[in-house]
């Protein structure tokens, strides 16, 4: 206790030495009310430390809001390509589905016809075979004429195509090729098609009821399925940023509904064109959401980690006072014994140390031991 005592009698930072007519004699003027001094004896009794000011080179991390949407390359409207009734209803939204599962089933007269056609071009097709193979026989016995063979090679051709295209067609309506691949006598004309999911994703959307007509046209959409673990930010950038914004760089993604989450992402597109009421351009991002946290039309702020580098200046904690007031300061060190209480404008913050974005520059040297001295016989001088 008493060593502080003297210590605060020692300093008499602005105990005006121009009470001194010694010191007015040397030329030493009042200081300026920002500045402080020091007694020799306190400065050298290691009760104040000064450091210099760190200064080394950080990757820019540009930061900017956005918000998130589907992967429209991991999207899917699912819709009728057949006039029917809706029969049946296998998944609703919010349900997980599979590439190939069946999401409705559509009763449908058109199948039915196009099942019947294939059936018949089956038969068909048997027909003209056995029909090319006698004619082919007949000519080979010089029992037929050569026009009556070119007509049934004719035939069969015409045939074979006509069974490659019903079967295209209930192909292309989801009906599975083996059950077309079975014996003639198995197949039966089907009026039933199963609407399924073209990719795997969750079911974010659904637009049909019981009994309901579709297919007309325009064909709505009657489902939409979404894979959710990868979604787009749309973000905008500044054009002062341009230059270090490039495809592929990292990015991480945060939004207010999961504070402490951090979601990796990168730069998939960068805009050619600039919004002429923002000065910004529109990136892509594409952001991995395996966790399922970060849903469709949030906002997210992003921080791209550009190659781009700065000098980043940063002192101690304990050299800043003031925080959390309109304007921290810090006690720069000048010539001698003399000391400026600072102004500055703090950044990013680690454990023990805080970036300065605005005040100091990487030759000045601040207290970072002892300046609770100076603050209080600042404050002292302050209500004096």
């Amino acid at each position: 206790m008493n060593s502080v005592r003297v210590a605060a009698v020692v300093m008499l930072a602005l105990l005006p030495a121009c009470r001194d007519p010694e010191v007015r004699a040397k030329g030493i003027g009042s200081p300026s009310p920002a500045e402080l001094r020091l007694s020799a004896d306190l400065l050298g009794s290691g009760q104040v430390r000064i450091e210099l000011v760190s200064a080394a080179p950080e990757r820019i991390t540009v930061r900017t809001s956005g918000k998130a949407g589907f992967n429209q390359e991991r999207l899917s409207y699912v819709s009728s390509p057949l006039v029917g009734r809706v029969v049946d209803i296998r998944a609703r939204p919010g349900d997980h589905v599979e590439a190939g599962q069946v999401l409705a089933v559509i009763d449908s007269p058109d199948l039915g016809s196009a099942s019947s056609e294939f059936i018949k071009a089956r038969a068909d097709l048997i027909l003209a075979q056995r029909s090319n193979e006698l004619a082919q026989q007949l000519w080979a016995a010089k029992a037929t004429a050569r026009k009556e063979v070119q007509r049934a090679e004719d035939e069969y051709v015409k045939a074979k195509t006509d069974l490659r295209r019903t079967r295209e067609r209930l192909l292309s309506l989801g009906v599975p090729g083996a059950d077309l691949d079975r014996p003639l006598d198995a197949l039966h004309v089907r009026s039933q098609f199963n609407l399924s999911a073209p990719i795997s994703g969750t079911v974010v959307e659904r637009n049909l009821t019981l009994g309901q007509i579709v297919g007309g046209d325009p064909t709505p959409r009657l489902y939409v399925v979404a894979d959710l673990t990868q979604l787009w930010v749309t973000a905008d950038i500044y054009e002062k940023d341009l230059p270090l914004i490039h495809a592929g760089e990292d990015v991480g993604v945060q939004a207010a509904a999961w504070p402490q989450e951090q979601f990796q992402g990168r730069i998939d597109y960068v805009g050619d064109t600039v919004d002429p009421n923002t000065r910004t351009v529109k990136v892509r991002l594409s952001v991995d959401n395996r966790r399922l946290l970060l849903k469709p039309e949030m906002f997210v702020t992003a921080s791209i980690h550009t190659e781009g580098t700065a000098t980043v200046l940063t002192v101690p904690l304990a050299a800043v006072h003031g925080e959390g007031s309109e304007q921290p300061y810090v006690f720069a060190a000048l010539e001698e014994n003399r000391f400026e209480r600072r102004p500055v404008t703090l950044g990013a913050r680690s454990e023990d140390r805080v970036a300065i974005t605005a005040g100091l520059t990487a030759q000045d040297r601040v207290v970072t031991e002892g300046s609770i001295l100076l603050k209080a016989e600042a404050d002292r001088q302050a209500n004096s």
